[in-house]
């Protein structure tokens, strides 16, 4: 019977979902699909096109000898010429990541208090139109090297645009922002797995379908492909996405109008009080049976605090305490008012906007909220710090290792991104719906799960060895999504757009030691040991895995603060 009425109750919130809704709340994830599944469906062609341009203007090897770079079981002399290519090569991608992150990197000083004051539409906007004009001027440039020789240098200029209108790091902002203005702390984990499922159902599409969409329409094609689907994404955030700012005052007006409504029809029979008579003193005379005989024999009262008797203690009456607070309240709320005009009127770039994240960032909150935060954001920081590094010289490290070719290594990612998906679903609905861990729980298995995929990646000496590592890796995925639900269940909606910005502003700084860094270990290991960064990786995911480990402690210690925020 009871079995019956769960499911009958089941179906009936089925069928009285508000489905108009739900549709709304789902405006920016087909972005992200559209935005990864393009950057996926071209990036391997890019770089390769890059080093066929430097085999052939930079080093002048005969066309020949550079299209058997893609081949696989190539002869030794061809990988030898592989081999001498790939510091020229890295110092290409290295370039283009740090002129990815210079304009970001500054743009993140004041993308957050941007945010939170006008909205988070125009910036996926602004950001969305750099990455269709980068994506339009790669195919162009592609296109043109058919006909005349084109230095490959002209690949990296066509970064630019989506560098100088913020890149990745305005509509990551932007795109959390608006995510946890519609959710609430209960619905937040799963919109975020959900955000990640389509994140690697883009890359995974992309990554499978490129070498074929290469071998089938070549190179520039398949690069206008991606950019046709980017300008369509851009054309769909003008005429579709709604402004997630004004949903969430609105809903916080409607919330606050509700509970002065319940409290007005609490409050109708409630008689005046004392507190409503706004009196200067209070006094209470005292029984005769409840006095000392040892005093004086005069009329005594015991005298309560008011404003009117600022020097008396404050620890004897609750109603004096309220009376007294009641002027510091308004001026802290006038305060707050002016505080707020002020950064309305400032200017775009106004130093205000900086001083204002930094005042978020760094405010005294209770029960250790800012160390959580604080812990949360720089394990977080590490793993972009990871990304940006090893992005920069993963795809030379498989062409000098295995020789692998572009449908090898597109396979290879299409694995590596399908096995993490698969493992997010499996760690947030099994393991947190059936075993009941918490998010914090969930991002450390994610940090160990990151620090054995790399080790594996390390010690690889045959292609199957890096199938092991995806293995090895399965929950690494959850790491992002639980580490933002974190962060956005203990801060303010108000404050959200100021958190991420300083997340965006250390990770838009990190390629610039990232990718040196990355760079100059795989140039200096590459005719020892090329695969010595993965290590320097498993070092940098211990380090995130200790952090979160004492945000976990963290919670225990205020464990009834955080059972609910942090379930």
């Amino acid at each position: 019977m009871v079995e019956k009425a769960s499911n009958a109750f089941t179906l009936e919130k089925l069928r009285n979902l508000q489905w108009q809704k739900v549709f709304h709340m789902f405006y920016v994830e087909p972005v992200v699909f559209m935005l990864l599944f393009s950057h996926t469906l071209s990036g391997t062609i890019q770089r390769n096109q890059v080093i066929y341009q430097t085999c052939t203007v930079i080093f002048h090897y005969n066309e020949s000898d550079c299209k058997q770079l893609d081949v696989k079981n190539a002869s030794a002399e061809i990988n030898a010429i592989e081999t001498e290519l790939q510091p020229y090569v890295a110092n290409l991608f290295l370039t283009r990541t740090l002129l990815e992150s210079i304009v970001p990197a500054f743009c993140g000083l004041f993308i957050g208090s941007w945010s939170d004051h006008y909205g988070r539409k125009p910036l996926l906007i602004v950001s969305m139109i750099g990455f269709s004009a980068s994506f339009l001027m790669m195919a162009a440039i592609c296109e043109l090297s058919s006909y005349y020789v084109v230095n490959p240098w002209w690949y990296i200029l066509a970064t630019v645009p989506h560098s100088l209108l913020g890149g990745n790091c305005v509509f990551s902002v932007a795109a959390f922002c608006f995510i946890s203005d519609i959710t609430d702390c209960k619905s937040r984990p799963y919109r975020m797995i959900f955000m990640e499922s389509l994140f690697f159902i883009g890359l995974t599409s992309g990554s499978l379908l490129s070498s074929f969409v290469y071998a089938a329409v070549g190179a520039a094609a398949t690069i206008g492909l991606s950019g046709c689907i980017v300008t369509f994404a851009t054309l769909f955030i003008i005429f579709f996405v709604p402004e997630s700012l004004h949903y969430r005052k609105s809903q916080e007006t409607k919330t606050a109008i509700t509970a002065n409504g319940e409290k007005d029809s609490k409050e109708k029979d409630v008689p005046m009080t004392a507190c409503d008579l706004q009196l200067d003193r209070v006094a209470i005379d005292c029984p005769p049976n409840f006095m000392s005989n040892n005093e004086p024999e005069k009329e005594k009262r015991m005298e309560l605090p008011t404003p009117a008797t600022p020097a008396m203690s404050f620890d004897d009456d609750l109603l004096a305490k309220y009376v007294e607070r009641l002027p510091q309240k308004a001026e802290e709320r006038k305060r707050m008012e002016a505080e707020e005009e002020r950064i309305k009127k400032a200017g775009l770039f106004s130093m205000v906007h900086i001083k204002d994240m930094l005042s978020t960032c760094f405010k005294q909150r209770d029960h250790h909220a800012r160390a959580i935060i604080w812990l949360v954001t720089l394990a977080m920081f590490l793993s972009i710090f990871v990304f940006d590094g090893v992005m920069t010289v993963m795809y030379l490290f498989v062409r000098e290792k295995f020789h692998w070719t572009v449908r090898d290594y597109t396979f290879f990612e299409t694995v590596s991104h399908l096995v993490p998906m698969i493992g997010a679903l499996i760690g947030f609905l099994i393991l947190r719906k059936v075993f009941r861990l918490s998010v914090v729980t969930l991002a450390l298995l994610a940090f160990f799960s990151e620090i054995l995929n790399n080790l594996a990646k390390g010690f690889a000496t045959m292609p199957w060895h890096m199938y092991l590592s995806v293995t090895l890796g399965v929950f690494r995925s959850i790491s992002g999504p639980m580490c933002r639900t974190i962060v956005s269940n203990i801060v303010p909606p108000s404050d959200l757009g100021k958190i991420f910005s300083i997340k965006n502003v250390l990770q838009s700084f990190a390629p610039f030691v990232a990718a040196p860094l990355y760079t100059f270990i795989y140039k200096r290991s590459l005719t020892t040991y090329p695969g010595l960064f993965n290590f320097i990786s498993s070092f940098l995911y211990l380090l995130s895995f200790v952090f979160i480990g004492y945000v976990l402690r963290i919670k225990y210690r205020h464990k009834q603060h955080y059972a609910k925020v942090l379930k």
